[in-house]
């Protein structure tokens, strides 16, 4: 499933465009499918894993700080509902995901069905990223909106981690909300808050991998 859903979206790349991709298992094989093919594209990417990827497959890269414009961008996620909320918690690299797609012409997001439901279960955290002298804050202010926070930290590592960027990663796991568009205004307007992994209303459309197909689901 996961191939076709890779090669339907390399089908709606165009010669000459500026490509975002993002991270996760179906833009590697979206990598695949770029490298195989005799199109001429250039890429942006907000994750080093995807990075690396390209310059292996010797796709030619453009340095997301010097990119202000992206013609079409894919990226994945973990969960996703109708209305195309998303959340993309497990890589961490949600703030750069967001700017990639605020520069991008389009923004797909990839799943396969089981990551597609009616709304947001919230199985996973939101994954939320802060200056490190606001972690203390943070804590509080998601506590009250009531989160149960934890520190992002990882087996072999000190301390809590951090992200590209060196800001601290906190998990913040909510229960299933009716207002996701509430919810992620709070989290926008917590002081100290670099990013968050809930994409409320950003993808413009996405393709979902079916075991009968692929289904093109477009934000209304």
């Amino acid at each position: 499933m996961k191939q076709k859903c890779a090669h339907r979206a390399f089908e709606m790349i165009e010669d000459g465009m500026i490509v975002g991709l993002g991270g996760g298992s179906t833009v590697a094989l979206l990598i695949d499918e770029i490298a195989k093919s005799r199109k001429s594209i250039r890429a942006v990417t907000p994750s080093q894993d995807t990075l690396r990827l390209c310059m292996e497959h010797q796709i030619p890269m453009l340095p997301l700080e010097t990119t202000d414009t992206i013609d079409l961008a894919f990226d994945g996620c973990d969960e996703l509902d109708m209305q195309l909320n998303a959340l993309k918690s497990c890589g961490g690299i949600h703030t750069r995901e967001k700017l990639a797609a605020a520069m991008a012409k389009e923004y797909v997001l990839l799943a396969d069905e089981g990551k597609y439901k009616e709304r947001l279960a919230f199985a996973y955290p939101v994954t939320v990223e802060v200056l490190r002298v606001g972690i203390s804050y943070a804590k509080k202010y998601l506590s009250q909106m009531g989160a149960q926070v934890t520190e992002r930290r990882a087996d072999g590592k000190a301390g809590i981690l951090v992200s590209d960027d060196g800001n601290a990663l906190l998990e913040a796991k909510f229960d299933p909300v009716d207002d996701v568009e509430a919810l992620s205004n709070a989290l926008d307007r917590m002081p100290g808050m670099v990013g968050h992994s809930l994409f409320c209303q950003i993808a413009s459309k996405a393709l979902i991998a079916k075991a009968d197909g692929i289904e093109l689901v477009v934000r209304t």
